[in-house]
């Protein structure tokens, strides 16, 4: 990633509490991220304690029966679990990235959606810990994807790779 795109996001993630930094960078994230773009994610929060998207209820992230595609659910519970994770430990120090994701598919979505995301305080002190010690961490996450009744229609979690930028191989 380029370094002053990455230190843009980072300085942007630090006022995250403010509506127009929020609105930055969800424009930065879903037009700097081509395959995003046409779902149109809507971020609605983005705190140290929570990360909240909306997936609108559109042709586009629709499957053949009208209802939510299974795998604009899964987008929309990677997103938010990547964003709570590049908010904590920023991109210009750290490379994320996703080794795996599963899905367990409750309910159908024919509305609007919701991926939420909330990381424990000690999850994070557990990955500064081993950033500090080895250079590089990993962690599963559970995204709870919820409809407009607060219902959860699907978990998806996935697992990511945190490592030194400085320890990353580009062969």
């Amino acid at each position: 990633m380029n370094k002053k795109l990455s230190n843009l996001i980072d300085k942007l993630l630090l006022k995250s509490d403010s509506i127009i930094a929020l609105k930055a960078i969800e424009k930065l994230f879903n037009i700097g991220i081509p395959f995003n773009l046409p779902h149109k994610f809507k971020f609605i929060e983005l705190t140290d304690k929570k990360t909240r998207l909306l997936l609108p209820y559109k042709r586009v992230n629709q499957n053949h029966l009208g209802g939510m595609h299974a795998c604009a659910i899964a987008t929309l519970g990677e997103y938010p679990a990547g964003l709570a994770l590049i908010k904590r430990f920023g991109s210009s120090k750290y490379r994320l990235i996703m080794s795996k994701l599963e899905g367990d598919y409750l309910k159908q979505g024919r509305e609007n959606l919701f991926g939420d995301v909330s990381i424990d305080e000690d999850e994070f002190i557990r990955i500064e810990n081993e950033l500090k010690s080895t250079d590089v961490s990993e962690i599963t996450i559970s995204t709870n994807i919820l409809n407009m009744k607060e219902e959860v229609i699907a978990v998806i979690q996935t697992t990511w790779q945190l490592k030194n930028w400085n320890k990353v191989s580009f062969k």
